[in-house]
């Protein structure tokens, strides 16, 4: 079909954004509109003996300074985590909150102290200079290790130690006995760096308050309204019915915009308090240190073999760190979404994992593309290179032997996923013959001779996604014949618009431009669960798909009902009925059905079943060289292939792939966050010092997919965009060891700490 799925159409919205008239949050301007601006703490951790901000009050343009005791009197709640566990000794953690605005201690650079509300953002932002804040400074930690030690400043006065959580998963006992029995143990330390999502968007709000209803409205970017919506009524103490939220389009989410801010709630008592809609921006400078990050896991791990190779038996330790306060799903992340995968595409009898969660003076950690899955990957991934290299096989030669066939789908890992569907031999071996793996020597040469060194590594992957609650949908029937789709997920990005309606055109068989998508409004769309763990088309693709099915099939009915048709007498064939000589198209239904009083309507709602997740997998080949005399790394080629199931749109899918790639190459070579040691500072507070990939750093990518259809869901489809970020950080990685012939190298692999390899002559003739 020429609109439906799996045809590679260009993207239907992109039109607006290329000609500059996309809608974000920072476009919209209302009446009576003034500004906030937040002054935020200088300090990694101190405490706040007395604020001052009667001198601000002076300033004409200012109206009103918000803090903890304004706060208070609204009787606004503190935060509290989304997600909370069972300790390994059966006791549930120990729950912290976040206070909205700092009380008497602030934890980390960057934590919202004051907001100055001002007629221009100019003048709210000059008069924080004349707020007054008596610190005392005390002493902080950054570092996950360095927070475990006994003389370590205590991030929580409620703790005794900075142990957030200490969670396991798998069985210990046959895992240490097989291990106790493997003939090879092959044991690995490694880094998982911290990293900063940068959307291009960065976050911001409008809020408003009506005074003659008591609602709250809430513009803002976000990757869901409708969850968002739930979380500001529990901290504000209100019905979620006195709250609305609105997202138009968004300039990129990577996980950090499903979560509530501070700021969000801020904006809305900001509102509340001065009688007036009240705007808020952050500065790209500002985002650095108040969006939350991702990663940050120290990891212990080793892995037994047996004499042919085949793997026996897993144990893993991870240290997470979780920053000074628990964001939504910061506790879900390094535990159930990370540590489940982490036996990736292996066959691995048995397998443990210990995860300490670890307080930090550092930015809450969350969800940031993959959520998890990466540092899973990572880790594997990196295990099964060194494993290769200590034996002395091939990494292609160790995952034949170890990969889950095709043969025993679905299979159960031993630390409870079960993969519905895959082929992950097939897909390397044509990822490995794509990528000419087999001539790989012969190039190796070409780079010697002129003092290069060329490494190759290859990653597989797989991940759990498209879960969660429940999605819905809704088609309506409009005058001409047009369809409106209304749906509780949020596009950041990747296409929904066009996506969706290609699965509304393949049922109707309708030209795409007859179909309008409608996102991001918890008026007009009365449930959602958002766009977060490549869920939008596995989970809102479903609903739609039954939606949409039920359109079709009232439609058909409604017909035959106002021409008195016998309903089996009529037949469907692009958007037009036929009966006999008689045709009739769908703005005639509309006219019969308007004329009624009942416009055609229909809605689903769609949940995965208990448990069940998608699992998209695939295999990722890079190769690169090294300047041995500057340490810079090349990527000279790219290969994937990958199984996404059903493919909607291919083109669209490729542009995820892509996207993500780019943003694991850059946590493999470039992005590190970094604080000082002493003062917490964050060292790499802007584009200057944290370096993001260009075009420049980035060759063509190679893709291509296979079609497994997935089970777990209506459509067969598994998610997508994550993917690109999973499978490149260890395939990068596992490249630059095999360039340098060393068994590790912890992420980024910058040009400095290359160099210093080099120079230490730890690479062979």
């Amino acid at each position: 079909m020429k609109f439906g799925i799996g045809q590679p159409l260009t993207r239907k919205e992109d039109n607006k954004f290329i000609t500059g008239n996309g809608s974000y949050t920072d476009d919209l301007n209302f009446a009576n509109q003034i500004y906030m601006y937040i002054l935020r703490s200088p300090f990694a951790h101190a405490k706040i003996k007395d604020i001052n901000f009667s001198e601000a009050l002076k300033v004409k343009g200012v109206l009103e300074v918000i803090d903890y005791q304004t706060i208070k009197k609204l009787n606004i709640n503190a935060m509290l985590p989304g997600f909370t566990l069972k300790n390994r000794d059966g006791h549930d953690m120990v729950v912290t909150s976040r206070n909205i605005l700092a009380n008497k201690t602030v934890r980390y650079v960057g934590q919202p102290i004051i907001a100055i509300l001002a007629n221009s953002l100019e003048v709210a932002e000059e008069v924080a200079d004349l707020v007054s804040i008596d610190y005392e400074e005390l002493n902080s930690v950054t570092n996950v290790k360095e927070a475990l030690k006994k003389d370590s400043p205590v991030v929580r006065e409620e703790l005794g130690n900075n142990v957030c959580f200490d969670w396991e998963l798998g069985d210990i006992d046959k895992t240490e006995k097989e291990l106790e029995n493997s003939h090879y143990k092959i044991k690995i330390d490694l880094i998982n760096n911290r990293l900063i999502p940068n959307p291009m968007e960065c976050r911001n709000t409008i809020g408003q308050y009506d005074q003659s209803t008591g609602k709250f409205s809430l513009y803002c970017s976000s990757q869901g309204v409708h969850s968002l919506k739930r979380k500001l009524a529990v901290v504000l103490n209100e019905d979620e019915n006195n709250i609305d939220v609105f997202t138009g389009d968004v300039g990129g989410g990577f996980g950090m915009k499903i979560f509530n801010y501070p700021e969000y709630v801020l904006t809305l008592a900001a509102a509340k308090i001065s009688k007036k809609t009240v705007k808020w921006n952050a500065s790209r400078s500002e985002s650095f240190i108040s969006d939350i990050h991702g990663r940050d896991h120290s990891t212990s791990a080793i892995m037994g073999l047996d004499r042919n190779y085949k793997i026996r038996a897993l144990k893993v330790k991870t240290l997470a760190n979780m920053g000074a306060y628990i964001s939504d799903f910061g506790v879900f992340i390094p535990t159930y979404a990370g540590t489940g995968m982490l036996t990736g595409c292996y066959k691995i009898p048995s397998a443990y994992a210990n995860v300490l969660g670890v307080y930090t003076n550092t930015n809450p950690v969350d969800a940031y593309r993959g959520a998890g899955r990466p540092e899973a990957a990572f880790l594997i991934e990196r295990l099964i290179d060194k494993s290769a290299k200590i034996i002395g096989i091939s990494p292609i030669e160790i995952r034949k032997i170890n990969l889950i066939d095709s043969s025993d789908m679905p299979y159960t890992t031993a630390l409870g996923h079960k993969y519905d569907s895959g082929d992950f031999i097939n897909n390397m071996m044509n990822c490995a013959k794509r990528a000419k793996f087999s001539t790989f020597e012969n190039r190796k040469k070409i780079s010697k001779d002129k003092d290069k060194l060329r490494g190759i590594g290859i990653s597989t992957y797989i991940e759990a996604c498209g879960g969660g609650g429940p999605e819905s949908a809704s088609l309506h029937l409009g005058k001409n014949g047009n369809i409106e789709v209304k749906i509780g997920t949020q596009s950041n990005g990747q296409g929904h618009a066009t996506s969706y309606a290609q699965i509304v055109s393949e049922i109707l068989d309708i030209d795409i431009d007859q179909i309008e998508v409608v996102q991001g409004n918890s008026v007009e769309i009365p449930s959602g669960s958002g766009t977060a763990g490549s869920r939008s088309t596995p989970v809102g693709g479903s609903a739609l798909y039954k939606a949409t099915e039920d359109f079709f099939s009232k439609s058909k009915e409604l017909l035959a009902k106002y021409k008195s048709l016998d309903i089996n007498s009529l037949y469907y064939k692009k958007g037009f009925f036929h009966h006999k000589n008689d045709v009739f198209s769908l703005s005639d239904i509309a006219k019969f059905t308007s004329k009624a009083g009942k416009p055609l309507h229909t809605e689903a709602a769609w949940a995965p079943p208990e448990g069940s997740f998608t699992y998209p997998n695939g295999t990722h080949i890079c190769e690169l060289e090294i300047d041995k005399k500057t340490g810079k790394v090349e990527i000279l080629s790219y290969t994937v292939v990958d199984d996404f199931g059903k493919v909607i749109n291919p083109l669209l899918l490729e542009g995820q792939v892509h996207g993500g790639i780019v943003q694991g190459i850059g946590q493999a070579l470039f992005e590190e966050v970094v604080y000082d040691n002493h003062s917490g500072q964050l060292l790499t507070g802007s584009f200057m010092d944290y370096a993001i990939p260009r075009a420049s750093d980035v060759p063509n990518f190679n893709f291509s997919f296979i079609e497994i259809p997935c089970t777990t869901n209506l459509l067969g489809v598994k998610g997508a965009g994550e993917a690109g970020a999973i499978g490149a950080p260890p395939a990068v990685i596992n490249a630059i060891c095999n360039a340098l012939n060393i068994e590790h190298l912890d992420m980024p692999a910058k040009p400095e700490k290359i160099w210093n390899i080099i120079n230490k002559e730890l690479v062979a003739d």
